[in-house]
């Protein structure tokens, strides 16, 4: 009987023991053991993801700009990830407001890419932002985009064989221009230069007299007969002291391009001194 009890203890007293053996195996394998992960390729994929190395805009009337500098990159990134945080985007959403629509492409370091378009909504890869809360959100980044695309380069594009332009003088007179005027304001804007400074600007409007002469650009339009929309129409204000202020008249928020440059001699010689 007492060998029995023995033999009983002796068998528990083992299995106890090894059961610790094993627990104390097992967390010293476990726990003080450097486990490597192997998702790194994964990793560096979503660093990478969230890295944007271009933006690249466009308009369909006032072209395209390309933005590769961090700051940029970063302050355009910043306010779209604003727009769509704590958000819901609706799939398949048909816009029918705004006239001014800007196309949108974020190029990121491991070659992938998003797809956005930003008018009084937001829709970034066929998905539309548009809660009421974020419109300020959304216009003010829009008209951001637009400073840029409002370039002398891209005003100069304009000035095409295809596009109406005409020149009224200090008495309304109106004058139709050819292709040798065109070409001659041309040179002369795309020499110009894009004021950036807000003191200059005050500088030059406060003492600004009555315009000499406007030209205006009639987009997409050849035909005097055709009704004008102001979608279609950039009107320039040319003034004495060499600079002269460029208004899209389809811009929602009326603003002003002012420049610097010598388009009032060009518009002298046009309507031969009548300024």
């Amino acid at each position: 009987m007492i060998n029995s009890r023995f033999k009983i203890i002796a068998t528990y007293t083992i299995i106890i023991l090894s059961c610790i053996m094993i627990t104390n195996f097992n967390y010293r394998y476990f726990f003080n053991k450097t486990t490597i992960i192997h998702d790194k390729e994964e990793v560096v994929k979503k660093i990478n993801m969230s890295i944007p190395l271009k933006i690249e805009i466009t308009n369909e009337r006032w072209g395209k700009y390309v933005f590769e500098d961090e700051n940029s990159i970063k302050k355009i990134w910043s306010s779209i990830n604003e727009i769509t945080k704590d958000s819901f985007g609706a799939k398949d959403y048909v816009n029918k407001g705004s006239q001014i629509s800007i196309k949108g492409t974020v190029y990121y370091l491991n070659g992938t890419k998003d797809t956005f378009n930003i008018s009084n909504v937001l829709a970034l890869n066929n998905y539309t932002y548009n809660d009421s809360y974020k419109l300020p959100l959304i216009n003010s980044l829009r008209n951001n985009l637009l400073t840029y695309l409002y370039s002398p380069s891209n005003i100069v594009n304009f000035m095409n064989f295809r596009n109406r332009m005409t020149i009224v003088d200090s008495n309304n007179s109106v004058k139709k221009l050819g292709n040798a005027d065109k070409e001659s304001i041309k040179t002369v804007i795309r020499n110009s230069i894009k004021l950036e400074n807000d003191e200059e600007i005050i500088a030059l409007t406060t003492d600004k007299k009555e315009a000499l002469a406007h030209i205006k650009i009639y987009i997409d339009d050849d035909d005097t007969l055709l009704k004008v929309k102001s979608y279609n129409v950039v009107n320039i204000d040319v003034y004495y002291n060499d600079f002269f202020v460029v208004q899209y008249m389809g811009d929602e928020n009326g603003r002003h391009i002012y420049m610097r440059g010598k388009l009032k001699d060009i518009c002298k010689k046009i309507v031969n001194n009548k300024l």
